[in-house]
Parts: C-alpha cells; sequence; structure tokens
C-alpha cells in the first residue's frame, strides 16, 4: 500500500469512528414570559387654549391581546383634538383600533388583539380655557 492510500484509509476509519459522537437528538426548551402593561409620558404637561402635542408611550407586553384603554386626567376639561399611534422603533407592534366611544376621562379604547408591543402615541390636547390645565395620562 502506497502512503497516500495509508492516510486516506486512516482517514475514512477516524471518521467512521468518530460518527457517533454526532449522531442523536439535541431537545431545546423555550419559553416565554408574559410582560406589563405599562405607560410612559411627560411628568408634567400643561394643556392651554393652544393645542399641545404630548407624547405617550404604551408598552403592551402581556401577550393576551385583551385591549386597553387610555384615560386622560386633568383639573379641569380639555379636548382631545387627535391622536396619532405608530410601532416604536425595532419593535413589532399590532397598532391600536378604537373599540368604542371615549367618554370621561377615557380617550381610546383599543379593541382585543390591537395594540400590543410598543406604541407611540401622540395624544394632541387644548383647554377650554387660556389658562395652563396640567394633563396627566393613565393606562388600564
Amino acid at each position: 500500500m502506497t502512503l497516500a492510500r495509508l492516510g486516506l484509509v486512516t482517514l475514512v476509519a477516524a471518521l467512521a469512528l468518530s460518527a457517533p459522537a454526532f449522531a442523536g437528538n439535541v431537545i431545546v426548551t423555550v419559553g416565554l414570559k408574559a410582560g406589563q402593561l405599562s405607560l410612559s409620558a411627560p411628568a408634567s404637561s400643561t394643556a392651554t387654549g393652544k393645542t399641545v402635542a404630548i407624547p405617550v408611550t404604551v408598552t403592551d407586553a402581556r401577550g393576551s391581546g385583551a385591549g386597553w384603554s387610555l384615560h386622560v386626567d386633568s383639573s379641569k376639561p380639555v379636548t382631545v383634538t387627535s391622536i396619532t399611534a405608530r410601532c416604536a422603533a425595532n419593535s413589532t407592534c399590532t397598532l391600536p383600533k378604537a373599540s368604542g366611544p371615549a367618554q370621561g376621562g377615557t380617550i381610546l379604547h383599543v379593541a382585543p388583539n390591537t395594540g400590543m408591543g410598543v406604541i407611540q402615541l401622540v395624544v394632541t390636547v387644548a383647554a377650554s380655557s387660556g389658562d395652563g390645565v396640567p394633563v396627566s395620562f393613565s393606562v388600564a
């Protein structure tokens, strides 16, 4: 046998004997943990007689698709003139779809299976009077 053939036979034998090391099943288990429903908004915003755009971020990481409601709190009546929504950068989300009329302090009811992920809202408000009216938001 030539030296080349002997080397080839040795290589094939080594691969054949090491093959069982590569055989078998690898089982990987992945679990997902539900997150929370949370809100991020400026600590203090003031509505005046002119419209003011206020950035609000709602994160629905619950994974339930239950929907949520956005509430505005103020010491005097304010008018919500518009609400725009978009997915946050680098986030997968389902944009919210309104469900039912807004009433009282609730300015947006989000339909089930929408509004999931990280949603960036811009809520535009104006106060009835020219006075500055402090405005805050909550989500439930």
